[in-house]
């Protein structure tokens, strides 16, 4: 499966992988891949990674999504804030990653998943795979219907679709920015004013790969509004209102507003001697059932490592 896009450059003399790297939030290895392999064309025709670009020129192409890893239904509590025939809404504790990878192939949100789900209808690539009486001890190819994602160290809300065409509806919902999301986070200093709003296009590290960041060129429009629910001793409980949904976005934004998460040690200055985790939390999500187009509003509580940090920093607070 892939996703396809479609770019009309802007600028003149910029490499075609580092151009379509900042632009799609990927890697250059990733994008030589998708050159080599024909899945990119510039003004219809096979480029090379290193053509240097021109204005107007018309980029088009498809980015493959990453096979889905076997994946194991794995006995693994979960904490179901939402159920209905047509999708699940799971309060994600600190830790779990929610895809297999390389190197967490197993206690993902994925096996948890389709532990519980069990017999029920689990949805696969395009196709459904059904539980048997002995259960499958392995799923090659599965995924479970997760509509979108929350890093590793962040709790709360997330959706899992019970069926592809609700996965779909959903994800349209997510695309459309049709979905109200509203997360809790502790941040390091005091921000001056309530209420403030971010807005910077975030792409990826122009020398650190690993990480996101907010870019003067390329990268994808993202925006977010924050406002202080309460100023602690040297820290702050914030609640952060994405418009957008980029990868790290909350994190990315407030660490380039110098107010970075606690605990956060991709983004932070003082992480490891702060929290455990990002002190970061989805606490709600609302939108428009997709099926019966009644308003949902789900909400996760804040984890009790959130709420002893507050607590032990409110102090002299002001």
């Amino acid at each position: 499966m892939t996703d396809s896009f479609k770019i009309v450059c802007d600028v003149s003399g910029v490499r075609l992988d580092v151009f379509l790297s900042e632009r799609l939030s990927i890697t250059r290895t990733k994008v030589k891949e998708m050159i080599d392999t024909g899945h990119v064309r510039v003004d219809g025709r096979a480029p090379k990674p290193a053509m240097r670009l021109k204005e107007c020129m018309e980029i088009a192409g498809e980015v493959p999504r990453e096979a889905a890893l076997d994946a194991a239904p794995e006995e693994i509590p979960l904490d179901i804030l939402y159920e209905d025939d047509y999708f699940l809404a799971i309060n994600k504790p600190a830790g779990m990653v929610v895809h297999p990878s390389f190197g967490h192939s197993s206690g993902t949100l994925v096996n948890a998943v389709l532990g519980y789900l069990g017999e029920k209808r689990v949805m696969g690539d395009g196709s459904w795979v059904m539980g048997n009486e002995e259960g499958a001890k392995t799923v090659a190819g599965v995924r479970p219907g997760i509509v979108h994602r929350l890093d590793k160290g962040t709790t709360g809300v997330i959706l899992v679709a019970r069926d592809e065409r609700t996965q779909e509806r959903l994800s349209a919902l997510f695309k459309d920015r049709k979905v109200r999301k509203t997360y809790r986070a502790v941040v390091e200093g005091m921000p001056g004013p309530d209420s403030w709003t971010v807005e910077g296009n975030i792409g990826r590290h122009p020398v650190e790969r690993k990480k996101m960041a907010v870019l003067r060129s390329g990268g994808r429009q993202a925006k977010t509004g924050f406002k202080v629910l309460e100023r602690l001793e040297g820290f702050s409980y914030v609640e952060a209102s994405p418009a957008t949904g980029r990868t790290h976005q909350i994190r990315v934004h407030l660490s380039h507003a110098g107010y970075p998460i606690v605990g956060d040690e991709t983004y932070g200055r003082r992480a490891k001697r702060s929290a455990a985790r990002p002190l970061l939390h989805a606490c709600r999500i609302e939108f428009i059932h997709p099926v019966t187009s009644e308003p949902v509003v789900i909400e996760a509580p804040v984890p009790a490592d959130m709420i002893d940090f507050v607590e032990k920093h409110r102090g002299q607070g002001h």
